[in-house]
C-alpha cells in the first residue's frame, strides 16, 4: 500500500504532537553542524508508523527533495533541529529526487532502498545496537516488512525519543478510529479511484491526488532581523500542502515589482509577498487593477503594510490567513503615476524615513524610526503648502502633510481622521502645522491618541480632510516618501483607484469623521466650481 503524507493520513495529527510540528524544522549534518535544508513532510505507512522524513536539501542542492528513512535522522525536539547521520552532499546528489506527485508504493521503495544500500553509510556508531546492513532484494511480497531493515526504519530512544512517543499516540488514535468505522464492501470502481499508476520503465507517476492552487511567492531574503532560511521553511511547510509555490527571491538587481509583473504576465493565480513594507508595496503595485489576489507575510522592521490592512504579524498566522483564502477588494492609489497602497508623506515623515537607514533598522528595529524622528525635531521647519482637491484649494504653512490610503496607528502623521477607510474611494490627508518643537511633540502625541482611541485629532495645529484626488505643491520643494521609499520631491499628484487591489485580509474598518480644518494657522479655503457635465 502506498505511503501517505501525515496530513493526509491524519488531518488532526498535531493533536498527537502536542501542537508542535516537526515539519519546518531545520536540518543539519551531524558531524559539521552545517545547515543543509528543512523538513518538508512526514510519510507514514497504513498503520501510522513513521517511515520517511521528506527533506528539502535546498541549501545544498537547489530544488532537491529526498526521502530519508527515519533511522538516518536524529531529532533534537527542544532545539527544533534534525540531524542527518553520516550523510554527505555527494551522496544526497545520488539519491532519487522526491516530489509531491510521487506515489511511494512498494516498487518505488525497493528502488529507494537499493540506492541507500549502495551508499554504504555507516551509522552504527549512533544507533543503540548493531543491526545488519540491508541488501537490495527483488520485490516478491505484496507487503514489505520494515523490520527487515531496522537500521532504516526503527525509532530508538537515543535519537527519536519524543517523536517516538508521538508516533505511538498517532498509531493508537488510528486504531481507535478504524475500530469505530463499520466494515464496508469496497467496489472495484472505488479501488480504481484511489489507484496511483506508476510507469515501471521511467518511474514517472500519474496520480489522482487533488489539484493544488498555483501561487508565486516573492521572498526578500534580507528583510527584517530574523533567520530568513527558517522563515522560508515555515512558510513552505504551511503553504505547500495547499499551493504549488513558484518561489522567487528578490535581489538588488531584481525587485519585487519586477518579479510580480513577470508572474502576472505568466498567469499566476495568486501573488504572495514576504518581506518588509518596501517589498510588499512593490509587489502590490504590480497587481493593482488586475484582480489577482495578494497575500501578505510581513517580515520587515515597521510592518506598516500588514498592520494597516489588519493582517496578522506572525508568519504562521499570516500563512493561515492566506490558506483561509478570504479576499477583499480595497482601494489603491497612484502618486505621480506610481502605484501607492499605503501613504505618501511630505516633509517631516520623508526626512525621518531617510534618516532611518538600513544599518539603523538592522541595529535598532522599529526604534530606529523613533530615534530618527527625535533627531529630525531639531531641524523642524514649516513650509508654504498648497493643497488642491476636486472641490477646494487650501494654502497654509505646514511641517508635514500625509496623504493616506491606509496606515497603521504607528504612522502617526496620517492619523488625523482617526479611522482610515481603505474601501471608501477616498484619500485621507493629515496636515500638521506646529509652531515649535514642543507643539510638534504634543501634536504627534495627540495623533497617536487619535489612532488608538478612534477619535479625530483635536488640536488647532492639526487638520485633516478627505478627497478622491490630491495635488500638493510646496515652497521650498520638500522630500516625498511613498510606501516607505523615498521617491523625490514635491509637487505630487495623488489619485485614488477605488477597488484597485484584491487582497487576502481579515478585518473590515468602520467609517469615521471626514474633515476638520478649523484652527490651522494662516488657513485659507477657496471653494471650486464643480466641473461642467456634458
Amino acid at each position: 500500500m502506498p505511503l501517505k503524507k501525515i496530513k493526509d493520513f491524519a488531518p488532526s495529527y498535531l493533536e498527537s504532537f502536542n501542537g508542535k510540528d516537526i515539519i519546518g524544522f531545520n536540518v543539519y549534518t551531524d558531524k559539521t553542524r552545517e545547515k543543509v535544508g528543512y523538513i518538508k513532510d512526514i510519510l507514514v505507512d497504513e498503520t501510522g508508523y513513521f517511515r520517511y522524513l521528506v527533506v528539502d536539501f535546498g541549501l545544498w542542492i537547489f530544488n532537491k527533495q529526498v526521502m530519508l528513512p527515519v533511522g538516518y535522522l536524529r531529532i533534537d525536539y527542544d532545539a527544533e533541529r534534525v540531524y542527518v547521520l553520516e550523510l554527505e552532499r555527494k551522496q544526497v546528489e545520488s539519491l532519487p529526487a522526491y516530489n509531491d506527485q510521487v506515489a511511494v508504493d512498494r516498487e518505488y521503495e525497493e528502488n529507494l532502498r537499493a540506492a541507500y544500500a549502495q551508499l554504504a553509510i555507516n551509522i552504527e556508531s549512533v544507533q543503540l545496537e548493531e543491526v545488519p546492513q540491508i541488501t537490495p532484494t527483488e520485490p516478491e511480497e505484496a507487503n514489505y516488512n520494515y523490520a527487515q531493515a531496522a537500521d532504516l526504519y526503527e525509532l530508538n530512544d537515543r535519537n527519536h525519543r519524543v517523536i517516538k512517543e508521538y508516533q505511538d499516540r498517532l498509531i493508537a488514535k488510528n486504531q481507535t478510529r478504524q475500530e469505530a468505522i463499520p466494515k464496508q464492501r469496497i467496489t472495484e470502481n472505488q479501488i480504481s479511484e484511489q489507484v496511483i499508476v506508476s510507469s515501471a520503465s521511467s518511474n514517472q507517476v500519474i496520480s489522482t491526488q487533488r489539484q493544488t492552487r498555483s501561487a508565486c511567492l516573492i521572498f526578500n531574503p534580507v528583510a527584517g532581523q530574523s533567520d530568513s532560511e527558517q522563515d522560508l521553511a515555515t512558510i513552505r511547510s504551511m503553504l505547500e500542502p495547499e499551493f504549488e509555490l513558484d518561489i522567487r527571491m528578490t535581489t538588488p538587481e531584481k525587485d519585487a515589482d519586477e518579479i510580480a509583473k513577470e508572474a502576472v504576465e505568466q498567469g499566476a493565480q495568486i501573488i504572495i509577498a514576504s518581506g518588509g513594507d518596501g517589498t510588499l508595496s512593490a509587489a502590490a503595485e504590480a497587481v493593482v487593477g488586475t484582480g489577482i489576489p495578494l497575500g501578505v507575510i510581513s517580515r520587515g522592521t515597521a510592518n506598516a503594510f500588514a498592520t494597516a490592512l489588519g493582517i496578522p504579524a506572525t508568519i504562521p498566522a499570516a500563512c493561515q490567513t492566506i490558506l483561509d483564502g478570504k479576499t477583499r477588494v480595497v482601494d489603491a492609489a497612484y502618486c505621480n503615476g506610481r502605484p501607492m497602497v499605503l501613504l505618501a508623506g511630505v516633509g517631516f515623515e520623508a526626512e525621518t524615513v531617510e534618516r532611518a537607514d538600513r544599518e539603523a533598522k538592522n541595529r535598532f528595529g522599529m526604534l530606529a524610526y523613533v530615534l530618527a524622528g527625535i533627531q529630525e525635531l531639531r531641524n523642524l521647519e514649516s513650509f508654504e503648502t498648497r493643497i488642491e482637491t476636486e472641490d477646494k484649494v487650501i494654502t497654509l504653512n505646514a511641517a508635514a502633510v500625509t496623504v493616506a490610503n491606509a496606515a497603521p496607528p504607528t504612522s502617526v502623521l496620517a492619523q488625523g481622521p482617526a479611522e482610515l477607510l481603505i474601501d471608501d474611494g477616498l484619500l485621507d490627508v493629515t496636515i500638521v502645522a506646529p509652531t515649535n518643537t514642543m507643539s510638534a511633540i504634543a501634536a504627534a502625541y495627540n495623533l497617536l491618541q487619535s489612532a488608538y482611541s478612534g477619535e479625530v485629532a483635536n488640536r488647532p495645529d492639526t487638520g485633516f480632510l478627505r478627497a478622491r484626488s490630491i495635488k500638493i505643491s510646496t515652497n521650498p520643494p520638500q522630500k516625498v516618501v511613498v510606501d516607505g521609499e523615498l521617491v523625490g520631491n514635491t509637487p505630487i499628484d495623488v489619485e485614488c483607484v477605488p477597488g484597485g487591489l484584491t487582497i487576502i485580509v481579515p478585518t473590515v474598518p468602520e467609517e469615521g469623521a471626514t474633515e476638520k480644518l478649523a484652527g490651522l494657522p494662516n488657513l485659507r479655503v477657496e471653494s471650486k466650481e464643480p466641473p461642467a457635465t456634458s
